[in-house]
Order: C-alpha cells, then sequence, then structure tokens
C-alpha cells in the first residue's frame, strides 16, 4: 500500500507534456544567454519531476562543463548515454568531457561510438583524429585526415590538420592547392588565416625561408586585423553556449590589460604583504607549477615530469585562475584580511578543483598554465612548499615560435613582431619583480640547456628543481603514453632534437621590429 502511495504520489509531481515543453523551452533560452544559474534551477526541476526527459540532464551536463564541474558532467552524461545509447550529441559530450578531465582514452571510445551513431559526421571525425592526437597515435590521427581529404566540403580543412601535425605529409600538388585557394581574397578570412599559417610550416619544412616567412607574415596580419575565434580550426559541435565563450580583445585592449595587471600585481604584492602573510598557506608540495612564455619549451619540460612515476601533469588548466578570481588580495573580502586560514583554505579549494580536473593517484600534480607566472605570489602565499618553474627560452627564438603559431584564443599580441617583443619585455618586467620580493622563490629551466645536455640536466630537474627521487623513465619521456594538447604534440612524441634552436637566425633579416621592441633581451 505505500509502495502504490509511492507511486501515485510520483505520477502527480511528473509535469504535463505542455509544462514540461514550455519549462524545457524557457530554460534553453535562459542557458542559450548565459544565465546559467537560472536554467539550472529550471533543467533541476524537470530532472527531479520528469526523469525520463533526458534533455534536461544532457543541458544540465553542458553548463557543468562550461562552469568546470566536470566529474557531474560525466555523471550525469553516462546516465543520458546509458538509457540513450543512440544519442549522438550526449556520447559526443561525453567524449568532450572525458577529454577536459584528462581521460583520454575514454575520449577516443566515445569519439569512436559517435562516429559509429553517425557515420556521416565530419565533426565526429575531427574529434576523433584531435583525440588521438592527444593520446599519440600520430599515424592514425593522419589516416583520418586523410579520408576526411576526400570529402569536398571540409578536405582543406584536413589538409590544414595533417600540416600542422606533420608539414612533411602534404604533397607539392596539396600545398599548391592549399595556396590558391589560402591566396584567393573570396576564400572566407577564417579558412585563409589557417591555411596559410599550415602552408607556412610546410614551405619551412623544404627550407623554402624566404616563402615561409612571407606566408607567416601574411597569416599573422590577416589574423591580427581581424581575429576571429575559430580561424583555421576544424568546425566542432557548440558543447557550451556561444554566449560563453572567450572573446578575443584587440591587439591594443590585450596590451593595455597585460601592463594594468602587471602594474596591479607589483602594487599589490609588496615585501611587506608577503611577509604578513608567509607561512599561513597550505604545507602540501603537490603542486608543481610551470609557466612563463607560450613556445617556451614548457610542453618538454612537462612530458618529462610526467614521465616520472610520481608524477601526473594536467597541462594547462584554469584550476588556479578559478580558485583565486575575485578573491583577496586581489580585491577587497570582508574578513579575508584577518583570517589566519585564509591562504589555507584557497590552497584546499585549488586541489580539488584539480582533482575534479583529473587529477587521480599520483602525489604530485602538474599545473602548466603558463599565464600563472602573474599569479606567482599568491601560489608562494597558498603554497609555500609548491615547486614553481619558470620555462626560459631564447628570447628570440621565444617570439618568433609565437609568431609561427596560430592559437586557438587569446594571445592576442603574438601576431605582429613588435606586439609580441613589447609582451615578452612586460612579462619579463613582471618576473624581475617577483625576483625582488620573492628571491630563489622560482627556478629557471633554460631549454638551451635541457635540449643540449639532456643527461644531467633532466637529472638536475627531477633531482634539484623538484627535489624527486631519481626515475629513469624521465630520461625517456617521448615513450611516455600520456595526453599532450599543445602545440608540441608530436615534438614531445620525439627524443630530444636541437634543429629548433637558434631557429631566428633563418629569418634574422626579417626581425628588425621584433629586435628593437625587445630592448635589452634583443642579442647584441
Amino acid at each position: 500500500m505505500a509502495s502504490a502511495k509511492k507511486r501515485a504520489k510520483s505520477r502527480q509531481a511528473a509535469l504535463e507534456p505542455a509544462t514540461l515543453a514550455k519549462f524545457l523551452e524557457q530554460a534553453t533560452q535562459l542557458h542559450g544567454e548565459g544565465r546559467f544559474d537560472e536554467a539550472a534551477r529550471l533543467y533541476l526541476h524537470v530532472e527531479k519531476c520528469n526523469p525520463e526527459a533526458l534533455a534536461a540532464s544532457y543541458f544540465l551536463a553542458l553548463i557543468d562543463i562550461e562552469t568546470g564541474w566536470l566529474d557531474r558532467a560525466l555523471e550525469r552524461l553516462r546516465l543520458v548515454t546509458r538509457q540513450d545509447p543512440s544519442s549522438f550529441d550526449a556520447v559526443f559530450a561525453l567524449g568532450h568531457t572525458f577529454g577536459e578531465l584528462g581521460q583520454w582514452p575514454q575520449a577516443v571510445n566515445a569519439y569512436q561510438r559517435a562516429r559509429t551513431i553517425k557515420p556521416q559526421s565530419t565533426t565526429a571525425r575531427f574529434a576523433l583524429a584531435r583525440a588521438l592526437e592527444v593520446v599519440g597515435q600520430l599515424d592514425d590521427a593522419i589516416a583520418l585526415f586523410r579520408d576526411l581529404a576526400n570529402f569536398a566540403p571540409v578536405r582543406l580543412n584536413a589538409l590544414m590538420s595533417a600540416a600542422q601535425l606533420k608539414p612533411s605529409e602534404i604533397t607539392s600538388a596539396e600545398s599548391e592547392e592549399m595556396a590558391a585557394v589560402a591566396r584567393d581574397t573570396s576564400t572566407p578570412v577564417a579558412g585563409r588565416i589557417g591555411l596559410l599559417f599550415a602552408l607556412a610550416g610546410v614551405l619551412e619544412t623544404s627550407s623554402r625561408y624566404e616563402g615561409a616567412f612571407a606566408t607567416y607574415l601574411e597569416a599573422n596580419r590577416l589574423r591580427r586585423e581581424r581575429l576571429i575565434e575559430d580561424a583555421g580550426h576544424p568546425p566542432e559541435l557548440v558543447i557550451a553556449s556561444p554566449g560563453s565563450r572567450p572573446k578575443f580583445n584587440t591587439p591594443q585592449q590585450a596590451a593595455a590589460q597585460h601592463a594594468q595587471m602587471i602594474a596591479r600585481a607589483k602594487q599589490i604584492f609588496t615585501p611587506d604583504l608577503i611577509a604578513r602573510y608567509s607561512g599561513k598557506g597550505h604545507d602540501s608540495p603537490a603542486p608543481i607549477f610551470i609557466l612563463g612564455m607560450p613556445r617556451s619549451g614548457s610542453t618538454l619540460l612537462e612530458q618529462i615530469l610526467s614521465s616520472h612515476g610520481k608524477v601526473e601533469g594536467l597541462g594547462e588548466g584554469v584550476a588556479l585562475w578559478r580558485t583565486i578570481s575575485g578573491r583577496f588580495p586581489l580585491v577587497a573580502e570582508a574578513g579575508a584580511e584577518d583570517d589566519p586560514e585564509f591562504f589555507r583554505k584557497l590552497a584546499e579549494d585549488y586541489l580539488a578543483r584539480q582533482r575534479a580536473f583529473g587529477w587521480r593517484k599520483a602525489p604530485f600534480v602538474v599545473d602548466k598554465m603558463l599565464g600563472n607566472y602573474m599569479s606567482i605570489g599568491m601560489i608562494h602565499l597558498m603554497f609555500p612548499k609548491a615547486t614553481i618553474l619558470h620555462s626560459v627560452r631564447d628570447p628570440v627564438d621565444t617570439c618568433l615560435a609565437c609568431f609561427r603559431q596560430l592559437f586557438r584564443t587569446g594571445n592576442e599580441t603574438t601576431y605582429d613582431l613588435s606586439d609580441i617583443g613589447e609582451h615578452y619585455v612586460r612579462y619579463r618586467e613582471m618576473m624581475a619583480h617577483w625576483e625582488t620580493v620573492l628571491p630563489g622563490r622560482f627556478v629557471n629551466v633554460v631549454h638551451e640547456q635541457l635540449i643540449t645536455d639532456p643527461d644531467s640536466k633532466i637529472r638536475w630537474l627531477v633531482e634539484d628543481a623538484c627535489k624527486l627521487k631519481w626515475d629513469e623513465n624521465c630520461i625517456r619521456f617521448h615513450q611516455t603514453k600520456r595526453a599532450v594538447r599543445t602545440a608540441s604534440i608530436a615534438q614531445v612524441r620525439q627524443p630530444i632534437f636541437n634543429t629548433s634552436l637558434q631557429r631566428w637566425r633563418k629569418y634574422a633579416s626579417h626581425l628588425g621590429p621584433l629586435m628593437e621592441a625587445l630592448g635589452p633581451y634583443a642579442p647584441r
């Protein structure tokens, strides 16, 4: 009798079809406007009243993804895909979530399922190829790009993707085809930009440096003039509301904000503030922060350290930013100034976020968000025992490598040689401040030394810089099976090579604006 009453109550609580449809329509509208909290309340009501309405759980999972609650998103998507295994969108989102959590083998499996559900979907094939890249199955990824190149609507995207992964894969005929489309002004600008960057890499690989630089110059000019979020990248399923996706600033706005942030950090993190709050953080030595400029050799550092049995690399995550954004001393916060546990609790929040982002069993975790160089003061106060590695490379090679790279988002100052040089000088200003107020707190790891003397420098990195016991796997880092998502995705699968050292000299006659902007950091 009690069970019957419970079932009756459940039926009474269920929303009628018309009401259900109205709730979902209103929630979807709020979701699309980026009003996640309001949308989530409606979705949760539907999920409770009508658990069979899987759309609510699916869209709640998307909100969880967007707001960083990946474990929760994963749980919901597993539920949805168990009940509706033929849902392409849910299975695809499951693959995306696995990837964001660093569980790339599972992501590969999910994308393979999505391709099975919708064999004609080029979106699923591109996603699968990207996941295969990340797990190191580069030949399989290229084979998929080759297969995609047989479909006229995505042929150029596929060739471009193959070229970015392995420039030598592109034939002369394909290179000419890419060049013709890239230089046709009727081609959409986004497509031209991506093709020009890929083509420049092909020309460089064949030692045609003059043509390569001219192509890089044109690619960067177009990118800088018209910053487009998806320029030169294959189509992807929209996982989150477009209104919530990161937007580009103009290069001028980005440079001004960068300068303001540095000035603000220098104003806040004085010797007095650091002395006042030092020793009140978390005593965990678990985090290993790798920070510095893009294209400075940081992925190699993470790959070496992640080959250690006690270290897990999570790549470029946002855990620190989400932990400290809007918190004291970056802004005024009631009660924080006098709370002796404040920085320890911030550290606990950070560690919890890293676990949510995929940190599992290893005692140490690598955070390679390079922009964290802005936050060394916060890192020190939160984790006085954490290791902070500053990835340093020849300034001209660093800036040129940025100029040669098409970034997916942000990095607005990397598409002009003068802009890059000025950005580099500001970054070094920030690092000089940290060295003044926190002398010896971070370790400079010089890329060129690692490349020219790997045996001794890798051991130094592990034992001296990170205070870890030696692990022979670190010297065989290129054999480590782990996910790598950065622009160095192919390079770290190979033994150390020195062909990138002093690459700038091949382009020296074109680098006047960069040398002038670098000032004291330019070679003498």
